[in-house]
């Protein structure tokens, strides 16, 4: 039987493609658990990046160090695949870090067993494929709305599409997010 981690795994991929039990025992194979604790990098910059994270729970903040700042580019919460995909891709060194905000617990999948796992089988193929598609379209819809929404509209972008990160993203990591001052998003929040 699986655990209760590798069933909430399971819940998520189901989402993207049906795996029988057998080739979600395959998948597990690439899986290996691992525990952060707040505030310690999980990728960090100038490394390179060599698979993606299956957030099992806490909170997980990529963001680029720029002119000394913090700049919060996305959060990553349960039942998310927390990833930086430039490195991945191109398995050259990072520029951004990827960092527990509080005590997490993740899959860690090496991207190396997972293209091995793709070779396997067309359904793993499918599965990285529906799972990569899904990753490009959440970066591109947030790109979307920093670069095209009014401050007030970015808030409630997040309010509707994802409200929990109001509740669980400190309020100065969500105005780098959404790439306001932290007063604004204050302002913005008090009128809600």
């Amino acid at each position: 039987m699986y655990s209760e981690n590798e069933v909430v795994l399971r819940n998520t991929l189901d989402k993207f493609d049906i795996l029988n039990d057998k080739e979600f025992s395959e998948f597990l194979n690439v899986c290996v658990y691992k525990k952060f604790a707040k505030k310690e990098y999980i990728l960090e910059s100038s490394n390179y990046n060599h698979g993606i994270y299956f957030v099992i729970s806490g909170a997980v903040g990529l963001f680029e160090l720029i002119d000394g700042k913090e700049m919060y580019q996305n959060f990553f919460l349960e039942g998310e695949f927390a990833n930086e995909l430039k490195s991945l891709t191109t398995q050259t060194p990072t520029t951004k870090n990827l960092i527990a905000l509080s005590d997490t617990t993740l899959f860690y999948l090496n991207r190396k067993k997972l293209l091995d796992l793709y070779e396997k089988s067309v359904t793993f193929e499918r599965l990285g494929r529906k799972l990569l598609e899904h990753i490009l379209n959440g970066q591109n819809e947030i790109s979307y709305v920093l670069q095209s929404l009014k401050p007030e509209e970015r808030y409630e972008y997040l309010e509707n599409k994802r409200p929990n990160l109001l509740s669980s993203i400190p309020l100065t990591y969500l105005a780098s997010y959404l790439g306001l001052a932290r007063e604004t998003l204050s302002r913005i929040r008090a009128k809600k």
